[in-house]
């Protein structure tokens, strides 16, 4: 590690309590000499290893603000915390052409359960999937304190083989809309009502404490019935009511009426969301808000068509931006970077919370404020997720940024007028390659030495790992 160098005069001091951040440690990829992290002096790189060290102990230190947002009632969202289903085992697996493994499946409860997770629905209980049976006795033997649930649907060999596993949670399923029950069953309202008290009995009488009702497709479904639905689910003996978009068309001000409309019958209230129109998160967080006390989520958002709210993305917001101490964010980014290596699934560099990209900036005026104060532009510290903060030096970039690149590459501080006319040239010869330039590329334009050279894929690799990092 080298040594580290005083902060610059005139530079800002950031803090991200400002984004209810409040954080004692220096991240990762930082070293500075004196004062608090955010105060840049020149950047100073830390070794592979000493990154993921770093941020394992930077993450761990991280104590969260609740934002001063209310619901409703009046009642923050701190103080009635949400809890958060996992389905990837059981709703993640329907992915078309993902097929998880037993030792796979094994190594996502673990992890789920390492990052805090409430509840991990395992799988669907029917005798034909082979995995549901081993998955509850691995967690039973090796977490006996982890909530786990199994889906079901309200049929009654399904249900007396559930009971045999003695699931913590049944979660029993049938349509709610008219579409559903027509197109699927050739049947109505009266028979799904019933169907479903039938259902819920059996599952009481069978031993199982715990019995959840979830709504197929209640987005499209007539309102007053859901809470019909609700009230014959409470009077059997539910504890909760699972609504599904399952067709991804509500937005947040919908599923906030959906949560509203069944909020009275006694039951708790779980939301299921998908991702059709890319709002499963939003409106996850939106049934949140407006009470729903559980919400289902997968890792990375596998599920059927477009996938599902995604664990890494409800969870992270919850920390981060509602004070929920619970889950362990770093944990559960590691698990995810772990399954979509193990399942092939490619995490894009703008992906939210895992992208390799997503603290780039090359913009000249959001690079100035960065160099001031880094919570002007970042909701949260890199460190938090793994990440790193890295100033591009291309066709976009500024002045300061450069000034500051120089000074991490030890080369000597120009004047005014030569850094101008340095910036000039920087900025013709990234538009001229259409791409960032290399250290070693900036370091020959400062010497006197640049040439612009062919943009060709051999560079435009090297530019993506050969920075300057903040």
């Amino acid at each position: 590690m080298r040594g580290a160098a005083a902060p610059r005069p005139g530079l800002g001091k950031s803090s991200y309590a400002d984004h209810g951040l409040a954080c004692g440690v220096q991240p990762a990829f930082l070293l500075w000499s004196a004062g608090p992290w955010h105060d840049f002096g020149r950047f100073i790189c830390m070794e592979e290893s000493e990154v993921d060290q770093e941020n394992h102990a930077v993450a761990a230190a991280f104590v969260w603000r609740a934002s001063a947002r209310h619901r409703s009632d009046g009642e923050s969202m701190a103080q009635k915390i949400p809890a958060l289903i996992d389905t990837t085992l059981r709703e993640g697996g329907q992915t078309a052409g993902l097929c998880l493994s037993l030792t796979v499946k094994k190594c996502i409860v673990a992890g789920l359960v390492a990052a805090g997770i409430d509840e991990i629905e395992l799988g669907v209980a029917n005798e034909e999937c082979r995995d549901v049976k081993v998955l509850c006795d691995y967690v039973g033997r090796k977490f006996p304190q982890q909530a786990w649930s199994l889906w079901c649907r309200c049929r009654p060999a399904d249900i007396r083989f559930a009971a045999t596993l003695a699931p913590r949670v049944l979660s029993l399923s049938i349509p709610a809309s008219d579409r559903q029950l027509a197109g699927k069953f050739g049947r109505g309202r009266s028979w799904a009502l019933d169907r479903a008290v039938q259902a819920i009995h059996l599952a009481r009488s069978l031993g199982i404490e715990r019995v959840s009702l979830g709504l197929e497709d209640a987005s499209r479904a007539h309102q007053p019935f859901l809470g019909d639905l609700a009230r014959a689910a409470c009077k059997a003996g539910a504890f909760r009511l699972r609504l599904a978009d399952t067709v991804g068309i509500a937005d947040p001000d919908l599923m906030a009426e959906l949560v509203q409309g069944v909020a009275g019958a006694g039951l708790q209230v779980a939301v299921h969301c998908h991702n059709d129109f890319g709002m499963a998160t939003a409106n996850t967080m939106a049934a949140f808000g407006a009470g729903a006390q559980w919400g289902d989520v997968t890792l990375l958002g596998l599920g059927e068509r477009a996938g599902n709210s995604r664990t890494e993305e409800v969870m992270a917001y919850l920390a981060i931006r509602q004070a929920v101490t619970k889950y362990k964010v770093a944990e559960l980014l590691e698990l995810c970077r772990r399954v979509a290596r193990l399942t092939n699934q490619q995490i894009t560099a703008r992906r939210p919370l895992l992208g390799s990209a997503i603290f780039d900036c090359e913009s000249g005026i959001h690079q100035h404020a960065l160099l001031k104060e880094p919570a002007l532009y970042e909701p949260y510290s890199p460190a938090l997720v793994g990440g790193r903060r890295t100033l591009v030096m291309g066709a976009g970039s500024g002045r300061h940024a450069l000034a500051a690149a120089l000074d991490h590459l030890g080369l000597p501080r120009p004047t005014a007028a030569d850094l101008h006319h340095l910036w000039q040239r920087m900025r013709a010869m990234a538009t001229l390659l259409r791409r960032p330039l290399t250290s070693g590329e900036l370091r020959a334009l400062a010497s006197q030495k640049g040439v612009p050279g062919e943009a060709g894929p051999a560079a435009r690799r090297n530019c993506s790992v050969d920075m300057v990092s903040l």
